[in-house]
């Protein structure tokens, strides 16, 4: 799985899409609001608190799904509903989720199960894409050799994407600062 960096790099980059419509005062809290979004689907690490091989058990089920990722940020699009509306919010915070589910599918899984239930709770069958972009995390030593490979990966495809989002999206678009 990517590290937290490449989820809220991918949270930030959905951001950047909607706060290019949004006035600077409504930008930081949605923002916010995005990269949290984007890292929801690793809340199942809470399973820790019951140990190692709790967590291990428990990552990459449920919560790696459109199912919880619909759920999960629903609340999130109440809270910016001033901002954005709730329909809006709701929209880019699971698109945000959302990232976090591709993003995962990318990775070399060797761990069984291979894959999570993307589509949860229509169906339990767990996907895994046939290509990978990224090697991966340890998750039993934080600071390792093959974390900093995995994270010289990540900014190696998320760095590129930023002056491309800049240079080619408008300003603003119609109707998306009206509230």
């Amino acid at each position: 799985m990517p590290t937290p960096v490449a989820h809220s790099l991918a949270g930030a980059c959905v951001a950047a899409l909607a706060s290019r419509r949004l006035p600077a005062a409504r930008a930081l809290p949605v923002t916010a609001a995005l990269i949290i979004a984007a890292n929801l689907p690793d809340l199942d690490y809470l399973a820790l608190v019951n140990g190692r091989e709790a967590m291990e058990r428990f990552h990459q089920g449920v919560f790696h799904s459109v199912g919880f990722v619909a759920t999960a940020t629903l609340p999130l699009a109440f809270v910016l509903h001033r901002r954005l509306g709730v329909s809006r919010a709701w929209l880019l915070l699971a698109a945000a989720g959302l990232t976090h589910l591709l993003l995962d599918l990318l990775v070399v899984d060797l761990n069984p199960p291979v894959g999570f239930p993307f589509f949860w709770p229509l169906s339990p069958e767990r996907f895994h894409a046939s290509i990978t972009l990224f090697p991966g995390i340890d998750r039993a030593v934080i600071f390792s050799r093959r974390n900093l490979h995995e994270l010289l990966a990540e900014l190696a495809w998320f760095l590129p994407s930023w002056p491309l989002l800049y240079r080619w999206l408008p300003r603003r678009a119609p109707g998306w600062d009206a509230r």
